[in-house]
């Protein structure tokens, strides 16, 4: 491993070429490199390091800003919302809450035939979630400000499709207290 400048280690491309032949696809099975756990924790070379452009790149790994809010955005509105599927509030979060936490009100309660899961006060009640999708269906914005939220919610099924990482990045960065705010302090 050399040293970035400016303090991150990474993998070089020289350094690479020490692991020899890699195996990609279903018959990799099990691969050790020299140093795994105890110098880095990489368990294969990138495909990139192929492109003959890739081993000039001042940084060759870098994260895409837009992308990571649309992420952001849709785990905290789901979270929120409790979108069934898609919520990071699952049982093994909550498993990991009695594990980590003191939070007794969070834990999974067990009964002899099922479990249940406490709702959370991070997550808005049914009728409240109905107001923020009317809330979000009523917006309007300036031009070229962001498109039209409103014509991604559906108020009957209470669905928010199609997002763009401009549009989650505007709700991310003026819309998301205005949205949960007041209606999260209710619930606490």
């Amino acid at each position: 491993m050399t040293n970035h400048p400016i303090g991150t280690s990474f993998v070089c491309g020289e350094e690479l070429h020490e692991y020899g032949d890699i195996v990609f696809g279903l018959q990799s099975g099990k691969q050790k490199f020299p140093g795994f756990g105890l110098t880095h924790n990489w368990v294969k070379r990138s495909i990139f390091w192929e492109l003959p452009y890739w081993k000039t790149n001042q940084l060759c790994h870098n994260i895409d800003v837009m992308h990571f809010e649309k992420n952001m955005f849709e785990n905290i509105f789901n979270i929120v919302i409790d979108v069934k599927g898609k919520t990071k509030d699952n049982i093994k979060a909550r498993l990991d809450i009695a594990l980590f936490c003191n939070r007794k009100n969070t834990e999974l309660v067990c009964d002899e035939s099922r479990v249940a899961k406490p709702r959370a006060s991070f997550v808005l009640e049914k009728n409240t979630q109905l107001l923020v999708y009317k809330w979000l269906k009523s917006l309007r914005f300036p031009d070229e400000h962001a498109s039209n939220i409103s014509r991604l919610v559906n108020t009957e099924e209470c669905i928010l499709y199609g997002m763009k990482s401009h549009d989650c990045y505007v709700f991310i960065q003026t819309l998301i207290q205005l949205a949960f705010h007041d209606l999260l302090l209710k619930g606490i």
